[in-house]
């Protein structure tokens, strides 16, 4: 695949390394250091301090349950064989928040605040993409 199609397909070059790390089972975040905050969406520079020094640094993979929705068609053609489908937005331990997919439980089995884990599942395309399920 040409550079500009990864470009194009993964949300520009700073998520790359993202995407590459959930294909090797890593949550990972863009971290500062120069003062360490995380952030999340990537970025070039810091919002914190304004640096352009950063690393791509393992995640704890806990979060808690911050809002959810449920996805039901009309969809993406891609997305209509799994409709209807969870998509969580969680808080993880290192301050950062991010949506993914729910596993193993429906909506009905969500409650605020609940502890929540990382696991990789294929996306449409294939990929092994960060997703979320309760913790325990």
């Amino acid at each position: 695949m040409a550079d500009d199609e990864i470009v194009r397909r993964t949300g520009g070059a700073d998520w790359i390394p993202y995407w590459e790390a959930g294909r090797r089972r890593e949550l990972r975040f863009q971290r500062c250091t120069d003062c360490q905050t995380w952030r999340f969406p990537p970025g070039p520079m810091c919002p914190s301090c304004l640096s352009f020094a950063s690393e791509w640094a393992p995640a704890s993979g806990r979060a808690r349950l911050v809002s959810w929705v449920v996805c039901h068609p009309p969809l993406l053609p891609v997305w209509k064989e799994r409709a209807p489908y969870v998509v969580v937005l969680v808080e993880c331990e290192e301050g950062v928040r991010t949506i993914g997919n729910l596993l193993d439980v429906g909506a009905d089995d969500l409650r605020m605040d609940m502890p929540m884990i990382v696991d990789f599942a294929p996306s449409p395309d294939g990929d092994l993409v960060p997703q979320w399920r309760p913790a325990g």
